[in-house]
């Protein structure tokens, strides 16, 4: 378009219209803008501004190719210089949108400059001020005393590397002097707040001298930051480095703080190493007031083909005993291809009352045995598997367990050749002991089966050969150093599946009912000069009642000539497919007496064993039952029994109790809740009560506080382990999608409160439970 005649138009739209909207477009092969009616625009010179700026344009064409529009009650200004807007101003600009009451654009540097009520909005982030001065190509400027809002994809890692996160939406708002734009992912804030709370009276907030968020390497770092809780500094740290996204980032972690009767007071300052991302290591120096300065480490690496941890603790004078301990464990998993693959998992202390005087949780208090082992596994899927592999053991309390250095074992598997199942595992094993007999052990168990079966029924016969060879170096027995050993067996397994349809509470149900019948015969061989060097006494559980022997591992082949009745019902939601409830019923019938036994164990008498019994499922709606029956019919005895019944309508709302019965061992009593109790607060607790001994083994009580954006917790804990009672505070503070201040007692409640829910991480989708009856 000529400029005379533009300048015509111009004229004509402005004296025709009142002043409401201008639209400017920059065109890719030309320098000039349409303009919509309703505009007071000035030309001076418009010819030689045009081509003058004609081959910039050109030049720039390839590039600027986003629209920029501003919209404003009135603009003016000079074409192809710049444009001043006021009442209403909006400027749009790719993702970019600025709005204030008076803004100047340069046009040839895309700079604005806006006053009154200024509002950024780019993607999810917003930032509010007075005054701003932003280049809307490349995002570039600053915003003086600014407020902000801003929303990042994040990553819920579950202490696991960087490439095993989940990834969720987190926000943070806040206040400043001054914001600086230094990119389109780029903010340095000066003297500026920080927080998950809603804006403008947050409970907790943190603030900084200078923050800068760097959206584009996933890394914060900040200056002279204080965490303000309530109008309260609690932690402060000169400098700090974070990650943004869920990247790894180096820096401090928040403290741990905590108090138990071994320990003192108990406060971990970790330290986090980012060495790539893969890679990385914790330092964690901890000061105990009754032990004294212990060092922990914690490094973790993953690659393509590899993933392990390696953790150390150091305490170099224990105040207590006057010695130095310590901790190794190191756990590498290893996939070499071709379906070979292997793991180690080694695991050491300096005393085997370490756990006991320096850790608070049952599951290391309660170990008896460090393992220390070496795996290589074959496997491809085809008919032949292996595994070769190095065990032994720390002891730390009871007998001191075989060593396996090593032990070879192969599996030879044909399952469909003709009809017949065929398998050939073979295990090859040097055993050690410090005291005990030691010797090799090859044994072998070929075996094939013939199985029938369709959707109604199955039918398997099996017959198997267990073949075995020792080598001895007797230490505390006497007899033969070489021993050899051939028992035959053979079982018969059937089972028929029944159904029928009914209807329960309106809906649509199916149950099932499948008897089985299971039959072993296995001639006696004598078997009591063999060693045991890893056989035990099985448990006697509905796996072992339909089994072949009742002992675990090789020494001894049980003589058996027994058959087992047992029945199953299950009851099924026919929409969903979902089993709700099953039943369980079995007994196992002897044709004769026992006569392999263990060493100074009493062989078995009688024709009939103890009646197993069980139901699992839901009893109704939202209670859930799980209870196991072990009857003695001779002696019209209860052996064994469990009882369990949970109650849990809702998410952070379950009480559970349970009883645990065993003859001439114990008799137990679990009681655990989670429960709103007023307002935001939440009671948690546990009681565990050895009703045989009438000592409480262990006992929880906490309470947690749900706010918006932060949550609290105190939690107290009493444990008896073997070094004697041990007492434990937790309390935490987490500041929600920033950091948690104290000793997490998260992991403790989950592992002691059956169904909790930690409060501010609510499921996904809501659903806790399905309808079914």
């Amino acid at each position: 378009m000529r400029p005379r005649i533009l300048s015509k138009v111009v004229a004509f739209s402005a004296a025709m219209f009142e002043p409401a909207t201008t639209q400017m477009r920059r065109s890719t092969l030309s320098s000039s803008y349409r303009l919509r009616p309703a505009v007071s625009f000035r030309f001076r010179n418009l010819a030689l501004a045009v081509f003058a700026a004609l081959p910039a344009l050109v030049c720039a064409a390839e590039f600027e190719q986003a629209e920029t529009r501003v919209r404003a009650s009135t603009i003016e200004g000079q074409e192809e210089v710049d444009i001043r807007a006021s009442g209403n101003v909006r400027i749009d600009r790719q993702e970019s949108v600025l709005t204030s009451d008076a803004a100047r654009m340069d046009l040839v540097s895309k700079d604005v400059t806006a006053e009154g009520n200024v509002l950024l909005l780019r993607n999810q982030d917003s930032i509010r001020g007075p005054r701003a001065r932003v280049n809307v190509d490349t995002w570039f400027g600053e915003v003086e005393t600014p407020q902000y809002s801003l929303r990042r994809l994040a990553a819920t890692r579950n202490n696991r590397l960087p490439s095993d996160a989940m990834r969720r939406s987190v926000s943070g708002s806040g206040a400043a002097d001054q914001i600086m734009l230094e990119g389109e992912n780029k903010y340095r804030l000066i003297n500026a707040s920080y927080s998950s709370c809603p804006a403008p009276n947050p409970d907790w907030y943190l603030k900084v001298s200078e923050l800068k968020l760097d959206y584009d390497r996933e890394k914060g770092e900040a200056q002279n930051g204080v965490v303000v809780f309530k109008g309260v500094p609690i932690l402060y740290a000169p400098w700090m480095e974070f990650p943004l996204n869920g990247s790894s980032q180096s820096g401090f972690l928040p403290p741990t703080l905590g108090n138990t009767s071994n320990t003192g007071a108990d406060v971990t300052l970790p330290y986090y190493l980012s060495l790539a991302p893969n890679y990385d290591v914790t330092l964690a120096p901890r000061l105990m007031s009754r032990r004294g300065l212990q060092l922990g480490t914690e490094g973790r690496y993953l690659t393509p083909y590899a993933r392990g941890t390696l953790r150390t603790e150091y305490l170099p004078k224990d105040l207590v005993t006057n010695a130095s301990r310590g901790l190794l464990t190191f756990n590498h998993q290893h996939s070499f291809g071709a379906g070979l693959s292997g793991f180690i998992d080694f695991n050491a202390v300096s005393h085997k009352a370490y756990f006991a005087d320096l850790s608070s949780k049952i599951t290391s208090t309660s170990q008896a045995n460090l393992n220390r082992q070496i795996v290589l596994n074959y496997g491809n899927g085809t008919w032949l598997s292996s595994t070769l592999q190095m065990q032994r053991y720390q002891n730390l309390t009871g007998d001191t367990l075989y060593s396996r250095l090593p032990q070879l074992s192969m599996q030879l598997r044909q399952p469909d050749l003709n009809g017949f199942s065929l398998q050939v595992p073979t295990e090859l094993t040097s055993f050690t002991h410090p005291t005990l007999d030691k010797g090799g052990r090859l044994v072998a168990y070929p075996q094939i089966a013939y199985p029938l079966q369709n959707a109604a029924f199955y039918l398997t016969p099996k017959f198997g050969l267990h073949l075995s060879r020792y080598a001895l170096d007797r230490r505390t027995t006497s007899g033969d150093e070489s021993l050899s050993r051939v028992v035959p067996s053979l079982s018969l397994d059937g089972g028929v599946s029944f159904e029928r349809e009914f209807k329960w509470a309106g809906r649509d149900q199916v149950q099932t009912l499948e008897p089985r019948m299971y039959y072993v015969r296995t001639p006696y061989r004598d078997q009591s000069a063999f060693p045991v060097f890893d056989s035990a006494r099985a448990d006697f559980n509905f796996a072992q009642i339909f089994s072949e022997n009742v002992y675990t591992g090789q020494d001894r082949i049980a003589d058996a000539n027994q058959l087992t009745a047992g029945v199953q019902s299950r009851l099924i939601a026919a929409d969903t497919g979902e089993q709700w409830l099953g039943m369980a019923l079995a007994q196992r019938y002897y044709m004769r007496d026992q006569r392999v036994t263990l060493p100074k164990e009493t062989p078995r008498t009688g024709r009939v064993a103890d009646i197993l019994a069980a139901i699992s499922g839901k009893a109704y709606r939202h209670i859930l039952l799980d209870a196991a029956l072990q009857y003695d019919p001779r002696d019209d005895r209860v052996q064994k029994t469990s009882l369990g019944i949970r109650y849990q309508p809702d998410f952070a709302k379950v009480i559970s109790v349970s009883y645990r019965f065993r003859k001439k061992d114990s008799r137990d009593l679990d009681i655990t809740s989670q429960w709103p109790l007023w307002g935001q607060w939440y009671g948690v607790g546990r009681y565990n009560r050895n009703l045989r001994d009438r000592t409480t083994s262990e006992a929880l009580a906490g309470l947690e506080y749900k706010a918006g954006c932060w949550v609290f917790r105190g939690v107290w804990q009493t444990l008896l382990n073997t070094q004697g009672r041990n007492n434990a505070y937790f309390f935490q503070l987490e500041l929600n999608d920033f950091a948690a201040i104290g000793n997490n007692p998260v992991s403790l409640l989950r592992r002691n409160v059956g169904g909790y829910g930690k409060i501010n991480e609510p499921p996904a989708n809501g659903q806790m439970f399905s309808n079914e009856p």
